[in-house]
C-alpha cells in the first residue's frame, strides 16, 4: 500500500484486484475517508490535486458550519475557569511550574491575539508572522527564539488537546509553524572550581553551605536539592537517592521520569553531610527536609541565591550567577576529569531509569569515580587558594619592610 502523507489529509491507495486512490482525515477519534478514482485511470499528481480539492471542500464546510470552538471558550473550559479562579482538568495534569507560566502565556499573549477566533479558523501563516514579530532584542521588547518556541508549544499542546476532546477541531496549525533559526548564543555564566570553593568559604550559615557543596558534588535541579528528606540518604551505601521535588510549596516527582535516580558521594562528602546531621539536625526524623526552611517548608533557595551568593558574587566580580551554573559546573568537571559520557548522563538524570532501579549497584564504581573525580578538583582548588593567600599574607610583610627602609633613608638629615 502506498501512503503519501499529509498534514490535511493523507493519500492512500486501496483495493485488492483493482487499486483506487483515497483520501482520509481526522475527525476527533475517527478517520472519515473519501474515494478519489481508480487508480489505472489517475496519475498520481492528478490524485493528489483531487486531494487537495476535496480537503479544501471538508475545510471550507467546516468553516462555514462553525462546529469548532472558540479559543478563549476552550481555554476557559478545559483550562483556567477565571469565575471560580480554579485551574481546569487539562492543567491539572501538567507540572506546578508549567500550570502558572502557561497560564501567563495563553492569557497575556495568545488570548488577546486569537482568543475570540474560532479554533479551525486560525491558520498557521497568521500564528507564524505573529511570533516571529515579536523575536527580536530583549532591550527592543522583545522575546527570544527560545520564549517564542515555548509559547509555539503552548498553543500546540491546547490545540492537540482539542482535537482529542473532539471539538470540531482535525488539524493543528501550530505545528508547522516555522521560526528563524538560532542566532549567536549569549555568553553563559562560567563559575570555575576556585570561585565555588571562595563562595562556599564565605557563607556562615550550615544550611547554605551544604546545600552549596551539595550543588557541587551532585549537579542537582534545584527543586531536587529542596525536596531531599533524610530517609533519601543511604547511608550504608554512600548513597543519595532522588525521588522527590519542591516547587513553590508543591511536593512532585522529579523534573521527569529520567530524574528518579540515585548519587553515589565518596566517603569524604558523606563524612561532611553526617557531620552537618550530627551538628545541626541530630534528632531529624527520616521524613524531615535536608535543608529546612520556615513553615515547615524545605529552605527558599531563590532567597538564598539573590539575599547571600549573588552579593559574594558581585564582591569576587562575578556577574549573572545562577543555581544552574553550578549543574554546569558540575558536568564540565566530569568531563574534564574523563568521565564517560553514560556516567555523567545518570548523575544528571539525563537518561532513563526506573525508581525499582536506583537500589541495584550496576554502575556504582563508575560512579564513584565520578565523585571522586570532583572531590578532588574541589580540593585542588581549595589548596591553590590557600597557597594564593599564603604567598599574599608572605608578600606584604616584605613589602612593607622595604617600605619603611626607604622612607628612613629619604628621611635621614643631609651633612654637609
Amino acid at each position: 500500500m502506498t501512503r503519501n502523507r499529509d498534514r490535511k489529509g493523507s493519500l492512500l491507495v486501496h483495493g485488492r484486484k483493482r487499486k483506487f486512490w483515497l483520501v482520509q482525515w481526522p475527525e476527533g477519534n475517527r478517520r472519515p475517508s473519501h474515494k478519489l478514482g481508480w487508480r489505472d485511470e489517475m496519475t498520481a499528481s492528478q490524485a493528489e490535486r483531487a486531494r487537495r480539492q476535496w480537503m479544501e471542500k471538508i475545510n471550507r464546510q467546516r468553516d462555514i458550519a462553525g462546529s469548532s470552538v472558540t479559543l478563549e471558550g476552550f481555554w476557559n473550559l478545559h483550562y483556567w475557569d477565571e469565575e471560580k479562579d480554579l485551574y481546569g482538568d487539562e492543567l491539572q495534569c501538567k507540572r506546578p511550574s508549567t500550570r502558572r507560566d502557561m497560564k501567563s502565556v495563553m492569557m497575556q499573549v495568545m488570548l488577546p491575539r486569537f482568543g475570540p477566533r474560532r479554533m479551525d479558523s486560525i491558520k498557521t501563516g497568521e500564528i507564524q508572522q505573529f511570533l516571529v514579530s515579536m523575536i527580536g532584542a530583549t532591550l527592543d521588547g522583545k522575546i527570544s527564539r527560545q520564549t517564542a518556541l515555548k509559547y509555539k508549544t503552548y498553543l500546540s499542546s491546547v490545540y492537540t488537546a482539542a482535537m482529542r476532546l473532539e471539538y470540531g477541531v482535525t488539524y493543528n496549525p501550530v505545528r508547522v509553524v516555522k521560526l528563524p533559526s538560532q542566532g549567536p548564543e549569549s555568553a553563559r555564566t562560567h563559575l570555575t572550581p576556585e570561585e565555588a570553593v571562595t563562595i562556599e568559604e564565605k557563607l556562615t550559615d550550615p544550611r547554605h553551605r551544604m546545600a552549596w557543596k551539595l550543588f557541587l558534588w551532585a549537579g542537582n535541579r534545584c527543586g531536587e536539592i529542596r525536596g531531599l528528606r533524610w530517609r533519601s540518604v543511604v547511608w550504608e551505601h554512600s548513597t543519595i537517592v532522588v525521588t522527590e521535588s519542591v516547587w513553590e510549596g508543591n511536593s512532585t516527582p522529579p523534573k521527569t521520569k529520567k530524574g528518579n535516580r540515585k548519587l553515589v558521594l565518596t566517603s569524604n562528602q558523606m563524612a561532611e553531610l553526617k557531620e552537618y546531621k550530627d551538628r545541626c539536625f541530630h534528632n531529624a526524623g527520616p521524613e524531615e527536609w535536608i535543608f529546612p526552611g520556615t513553615r515547615n517548608r524545605p529552605l527558599d533557595l531563590g532567597l538564598l541565591m539573590s539575599k547571600h551568593i549573588k552579593p559574594i558574587a558581585k564582591a569576587l566580580g562575578i556577574e549573572r550567577i545562577h543555581w544552574h551554573a553550578l549543574r554546569h559546573l558540575n558536568n564540565s568537571v566530569m568531563l574534564n576529569e574523563g568521565v564517560d559520557v553514560k556516567t555523567r548522563m545518570d548523575r544528571l538524570g539525563h537518561v532513563s531509569e526506573n525508581t525499582n532501579m536506583i537500589y541495584s549497584h550496576v554502575g556504582d564504581a563508575t560512579q564513584l569515580a565520578a565523585s571522586e573525580a570532583i572531590w578532588q578538583r574541589l580540593e585542588v582548588a581549595r589548596k591553590e587558594l590557600e597557597e594564593k593567600r599564603k604567598a599574599e599574607s608572605q608578600t606584604l610583610p616584605q613589602l612593607l619592610s622595604v617600605t619603611q627602609t626607604v622612607t628612613q633613608e629619604i628621611l635621614a638629615p643631609v651633612s654637609y
